[in-house]
């Protein structure tokens, strides 16, 4: 196994590195922010170094052929991303996978998709894809990590459609027959936030006082009363 199935710490100990590694100096090509052509946007530079929003795109790198821009500033700016749904952190999955099985899933996809990525129209970049985008580690031992999720869909710049897709909110099972780990601040995913999951459940119980005051029978404002807070109820 991984670093994937290493646990809590491997995945916080991976983001770190990922982090650093993002700060290792940017290369643009056919471009240099020490002294910017003047066909440069001028949001790739950040003074004399490249952008790390935008290093990676197409506009910033001149020196890129039309297929290197279509593979690494398109099909390729998230390698790999769709297969963190596997994990447990996703709030996803039924107990009747075990986390290690979600966990090796994620990775024995992670596999194919780097596979497929080195065999298909973008194979001759697919290195130095992979190479940037996880520098200090394996693919699936960066991607297969709740960290690296929890990371990604709480940042703003993460596509809402990859939230969505990656990340669903926990919801109250009487049966507890689903992993659900993750209570993340996910922006565009539904009820995320503590507040509204704890008004949520005032909510229901409240319901339910009005359910019980009137199957006793109860007089007709009692259910207005529990409403308000159940200070009227039977």
């Amino acid at each position: 196994f991984g670093l994937h199935s290493a646990g809590p710490a491997a995945g916080s100990l991976l983001v770190r590195r990922q982090a650093e590694a993002s700060r290792i100096p940017l290369e643009l090509s056919g471009a240099t922010c020490a002294d910017p052509p003047t066909t440069l946007p001028k949001y790739c530079c950040n003074g004399i170094v490249p952008s790390a929003d935008y290093a990676d795109t197409c506009e910033c790198n001149p020196g890129w052929t039309h297929q290197e821009c279509v593979c690494k500033g398109i099909l390729n700016s998230m390698p790999c991303h769709h297969c963190m749904v596997h994990l447990p952190g996703t709030n996803r999955w039924a107990k009747t996978f075990t986390k290690q099985e979600l966990y090796d899933n994620c990775a024995d996809c992670v596999g194919r998709c780097t596979e497929e990525l080195g065999k298909g129209d973008c194979g001759a970049f697919a290195a130095d894809i992979l190479g940037k985008k996880f520098p200090e580690a394996e693919p699936a031992d960066v991607l297969c990590t709740n960290d690296y999720l929890k990371s990604h869909v709480e940042s703003k710049d993460y596509p809402t459609e990859m939230k969505r897709a990656l990340y669903t909110s926990p919801k109250y099972l009487s049966d507890d027959n689903y992993h659900q780990p993750s209570n993340w601040n996910v922006a565009g995913v539904g009820a995320n936030d503590a507040t509204v999951r704890r008004r949520s459940h005032r909510l229901r119980r409240m319901g339910a006082k009005v359910v019980q005051t009137m199957r006793r029978g109860g007089p007709r404002g009692a259910g207005r009363a529990a409403l308000r807070g159940g200070r009227g109820g039977a």
